[in-house]
């Protein structure tokens, strides 16, 4: 059933196997990179491989480029994280001398991502490393090498950890328990959960539900996971959603389903930016609705924009033309230095086209 990850866990196995080791006989840090706007299956995927590193006795963070998500606080997985621009004695350390816990950086490992670019503050830090590993499942990455492990057909990032893990425990007869900590099997399965909408989506397979099932057995608690990740609501953040919600637009023959929510409506319901989270799979669930976009405003001005589709329309290149990338299915990107509503105008004039 995962003969199809056999191959590509197996050498990222080995890869990591060997950077741990070299790790350790040099006393260097390894740090994992996960994307900015970040969501459960990076954050699941990294926290994955930094226990795997930890649990072989070598030094190893996660380096996020923004803070934890509130909704996410629950895994209990904030000592893995550095944060460059954090207040902590790391922050500082690295900013001042370039280490990390008294360590030089000797390898970077990104999950769910490739791209510096989309690292944020922490694209420098991973392009400064000559010693890279990849594990990522967008489309949109067409590089490949030895060190890289793409596979678009995964069900996500986490799922392909899962993998590495097993890889790692057979070729060292090290138990998976010991390999990855209850809170980090916690972790990558809410990125599985994450990026398979409960298990809902078409990129669901059967392997991806037995893995689910073994991470349960290490620790994760799938109810936990899912009302934390899709139920748990403030009274700001619901009351945040439902305007959201009122204010969605239909466009050809309702086909398109856009809403826009500027940093007023934050600041006036109290609510953080992950307060419409869950309005655009909501909006893409409305009958005859193909396409369905949140564009939600930061307080920095910066605007992110999350994409949803059904059947045929493709999220992943329609997010490219802004600078973003995901999935056929689900997409986002970020836009800076223009106003919300003229590029909610600019979108419908380009989704017209393809639609």
């Amino acid at each position: 059933m995962r003969e199809r990850y056999k191959e590509g866990s197996a050498r990222s196995a080995k890869n990591i196997l060997s950077v741990i080791e070299k790790a350790k006989q040099n006393d260097e840090m390894i740090l994992v990179f996960l994307h900015r706007s970040v969501d459960g299956d990076c954050v699941g995927s990294a926290s994955g491989i930094c226990s795997i590193i930890r649990s072989f006795g070598a030094s190893a963070y996660v380096a996020i480029p923004e803070a934890l998500p509130e909704n996410m606080k629950f895994l209990g997985i904030e000592d893995l994280f550095f944060r460059p621009d954090g207040n902590s004695h790391l922050a500082e350390e690295f900013t001042t001398s370039g280490t990390l816990a008294g360590k030089k950086l000797g390898a970077v490992i990104a999950t769910d991502i490739s791209e510096s670019s989309r690292m944020g503050i922490c694209g420098e830090i991973f392009d400064s490393v000559d010693t890279k590993i990849v594990i990522d499942h967008h489309a949109s990455v067409t590089a490949r090498s030895d060190n890289l492990w793409i596979d678009p057909d995964a069900s996500s990032a986490s799922e392909m950890v899962f993998y590495v893990a097993e890889q790692i425990s057979a070729i060292t007869g090290k138990e998976m328990k010991d390999i990855i900590t209850s809170n980090a099997a916690k972790a990558v399965l809410a990125g599985i959960v994450t990026d398979t909408g409960r298990f809902t989506f078409k990129n669901t397979r059967p392997e991806t539900l037995e893995s689910a099932g073994l991470l349960i057995e290490l620790g994760g608690d799938i109810s936990e996971v899912c009302y934390n990740l899709f139920d748990r609501k403030t009274k700001q953040k619901f009351r945040l959603s439902a305007k959201a919600r009122s204010e969605v637009q239909f466009y050809f023959d309702d086909k398109f389903a856009m809403t826009v929510v500027p940093y007023s409506q934050f600041v006036e319901y109290n609510a953080g930016p992950d307060g419409v989270d869950d309005v655009v799979s909501a909006m893409r669930d409305i009958d005859g609705v193909e396409l369905a976009i949140v564009l939600r405003e930061l307080e920095n001005g910066e605007i992110r924009g999350n994409i949803r589709s059904q059947d045929y329309f493709d999220c992943s290149k329609f997010a490219e033309t802004y600078g973003g990338g995901g999935h056929m299915r689900a997409a986002g990107f970020t836009a800076k230095n223009i106003d919300i509503y003229k590029l909610a105008e600019d979108i419908v004039n380009k989704v017209q086209d393809a639609l």
